[in-house]
């Protein structure tokens, strides 16, 4: 493969009395050298190579700019020359002309010293550097993006691939406040990494703020602030909407470019429950005017579906194609399971044995959408339709609510009416399992509905609420001791079994951008205030000192912790 590079400016040769002179007056005695006059020299201190992934990328770098950096030999005769600093420099060039990029004579700049320098100056180039700092390296690429070049174009400069390009893009992009806590040491590179979940400066440091003061501050716990009020793309919901549709709807994805591993994050929650229902109610229009009722539900909650009567399609003839395909695969998965050794299965044989229970269900789930419900089962049972745990459509039909339930015929009902006519067909009801009082709508679909509130909008609410109440409830010990009296003797007292002599737990619900939505507000405040004069000394105590320490404390610090 022949290409023309850049090639490395020719320099003036310094006229020079013989090989290793010293130039007059102390300048560098640089010489264009024909390539194939160099060789590794012996006196190298590197002994240990470079991997093969550095070694590719210095070796494209040259390939599209040349060399940067004069080499620094020593003469061996009047035409060859051992290379003391730039090894791997040259062994590119070397490969360069093997593949006839570069001609065998391609010049080389060379500084020529004394072969007594040789190990010194070999040991001085590979010792005396510094790595430039990882801040500066993705800061650079972004420079170059602003100069007009583009990411394929530095990938290729630089040897490396696309991916890589935009990871360090990325990089660039964190607010310049946190890139400067990393230039500082008080930041690893993983922490910056998943900073770069979202491109938002103002986020990004809203995170930072609240987990700076902690012991340790870890990547995961950057992540998890960053994506609190996200729904992964791998959450039933997520998949259920599905990626395509909720860029489409203009919604932002969060990705991670440094973890393949990672799921894209939705984060705007309200969307992502909106499309869900439309998709949802969308489904059901197939349903409406045959069921007495349809809902939709983003959710249901377990075993919700055994509080209603169930009715069930009537018995048919199954569809003879199916009936014929589904022995016919059940006889191919026994004659393949009975080689008793899939490794001697080809890949197609594989392939065929793992594709036919998917296939078998499938078609047990045609069979029986094929069996028609009753017109007098339709006219008391509904659908509900939601969403599986696999983000799948799920439709639960024949549910019948318990108001709906038909009583029992008396027994001169059962075979005739009053006329002496035979009754109507009744629908048989199989009643309820569960006396959980029946779901009638989706709540957040409702609130959603009519006011425009999503759900994650009622739980900051609710936290918000809780937060106000746990404020003032601080500050009013006889408040708090009669709330905790109740618990207690609702615990202890109320006639339940399983009871134990003492068990309370206390579980403040914790919105999930508590950090966000209390940051600045009265009740945080008021509970700082509060906080900061609690009597906590004895908790630094070992045990049971703590325990005697808290004891022995006035009425007054214990009614301020209780409360």
């Amino acid at each position: 493969m022949a290409k023309t590079t850049t090639r490395p400016k020719p320099t003036t040769p310094k006229k020079t009395e013989s090989p290793g002179s010293t130039a007059p007056d102390g300048a560098a005695d640089i010489r264009m050298i024909p390539l194939d006059q160099l060789e590794p020299s012996p006196l190298n201190v590197r002994k240990v190579a470079a991997t093969a992934n550095d070694d590719a990328e210095l070796l494209a770098s040259i390939r599209e700019t040349g060399i940067k950096q004069n080499f620094v030999v020593h003469a061996l005769s009047d035409t060859r020359f051992a290379v003391d600093a730039g090894g791997r420099r040259l062994k590119a060039l070397k490969q360069l002309a093997e593949d006839s990029i570069i001609p065998a004579d391609h010049p080389v700049p060379c500084l020529v010293e004394d072969e007594r320098d040789a190990i010194l100056t070999s040991a001085t180039e590979n010792l005396q550097r510094a790595a430039m700092h990882p801040a500066d390296q993705f800061e650079a690429f972004e420079a170059m993006i602003s100069e007009g070049r583009s990411e394929d174009e530095i990938a290729l400069k630089f040897g490396v691939s696309v991916d890589l390009v935009r990871r360090r893009l990325k990089l660039a992009r964190v607010a310049p406040e946190i890139i400067e806590q990393f230039r500082a040491g008080d930041l690893t590179l993983e922490c910056v990494m998943a900073f770069t979940l979202t491109d938002d400066h103002d986020r990004q440091l809203a995170v930072w703020n609240a987990v700076k003061g902690g012991y340790h501050v870890h990547p995961q716990s950057i992540k998890r602030h960053l994506t609190e009020t996200a729904h992964s793309a791998n959450s039933g919901l997520g998949r259920f909407v599905g990626i395509e549709a909720y860029e489409a709807a203009g919604a932002v994805l969060l990705r991670d470019l440094f973890d393949d591993r990672a799921s894209a994050h939705m984060e705007n929650p309200e969307l992502l429950e909106r499309l869900a229902i439309e998709k949802l109610q969308a489904a059901a229009k197939t349903f409406e005017g045959m069921w007495k009722w349809v809902e939709v539900h983003l959710s249901v909650d377990y075993g919700a579906f055994r509080s209603f009567g169930r009715v069930y399609p009537q018995d048919i003839e199954p569809d003879p194609d199916l009936l014929a395909e589904e022995k016919r695969l059940i006889a191919r998965e026994e004659e393949l399971a009975a080689q008793n050794d899939d490794e001697n299965w080809t890949e197609a044989e594989t392939e065929e044995y793992y594709a036919i229970e998917p296939r078998l269900r499938e078609i047990e789930t045609l069979q029986r959408e094929r069996q028609p419900y009753a017109d007098e089962d339709l006219a008391i049972a509904g659908v509900v339709l939601t969403i599986g745990h696999d983000g799948a459509l799920r439709v639960e039909k024949g549910l019948v609510r318990p108001e709906d339930i038909p009583a029992a015929p008396e027994p001169d009902e059962i075979n005739a009416d009053a006329d002496g006519a035979p009754s109507p067909a009744r629908p048989h009801v199989t009643p309820p399992t569960s006396s959980t009082p029946v779901p009638t709508s989706d709540p957040a679909a409702t609130l959603r509905k009519a006011d425009g509130i999503s759900a994650s909008l009622t739980d900051d609410l609710r936290a918000t609420h809780q937060h106000i109440l746990r404020a003032h409830l601080a500050a009013d010990f006889e408040v708090a001791f009669d709330a905790m009296l109740y618990a207690l003797c609702e615990q202890t007292l109320g006639r339940y079994y399983n009871n134990e002599a003492l068990d309370i737990s206390i579980r403040p619900f914790q919105a999930q951008n508590h950090e966000v939505l209390h940051g600045d507000t009265v009740a945080q405040k008021m509970l700082e205030a509060l906080e900061q004069d609690l009597a906590t000394d004895w908790m630094k105590l070992e045990k049971p000192k703590d325990f005697r320490a808290m004891s022995s404390l006035p009425i007054a610090d214990k009614q301020a912790l209780f409360a």
